[in-house]
């Protein structure tokens, strides 16, 4: 079943450039993982700084697989400064599609 994982994050502002160029880093390295399908940053429209990271994978377990590999704390190293004692994460599986709905 796919799987999204919120993560929230609250940056300084004056760290937001730096931490949206870490973000690309980040996702640069993550490509390719099994299960990885894709991962967005979203900004809080109304609360500058506030941030969600919001990944798919195909499925929790290939997520948590990712987790506990040794290459995960190598590829979110460029991200971890901005936001390390500061994240919220959820795992959310996708129930329903609109396209599953045809």
């Amino acid at each position: 079943m796919t799987t999204r994982v919120l993560a929230y994050a609250k940056i300084d502002l004056a760290d937001a450039a730096a931490f949206e160029e870490a973000f690309k880093e980040t996702t640069r390295m993550v490509r390719g993982t099994p299960g990885h399908i894709t991962d967005e940053l979203l900004l809080q429209d109304d609360e500058p700084g506030s941030y969600i990271v919001l990944s798919e994978w195909e499925t929790k377990e290939q997520f948590l697989a990712w987790v506990d590999d040794p290459i995960h704390m190598e590829a979110t190293t460029a991200i971890r400064p901005y936001w390390a004692g500061r994240v919220q994460r959820k795992i959310f599986d996708i129930r329903v599609r609109l396209s599953d709905l045809d």
